[in-house]
């Protein structure tokens, strides 16, 4: 008997600016898996998402490069 994983949830962000569909997903064993993750590796590639925790945190939308407020 040998176990595999049959199904993966994948975390991707997407740009809340109507009309665009950039999405972003993240690389790594660990990164798809989390959402916070998957929001840490978007601000990281330079998207403009709100931070977990603090100041801005209760912002509801995410930015792609292209149209980041930041």
């Amino acid at each position: 008997m040998s176990t595999y994983e049959a199904q993966r949830p994948i975390h991707r962000v997407r740009c809340d600016v109507g009309g665009c569909g950039a999405e972003f997903e993240p690389t790594g064993d660990w990164y798809p898996r989390d959402g916070h993750l998957a929001r840490q590796a978007a601000a990281k590639a330079g998207w403009d998402v709100p931070p977990p925790r603090g100041k801005g945190s209760r912002s509801p939308y995410d930015f792609c490069p292209d149209h980041a407020r930041r």
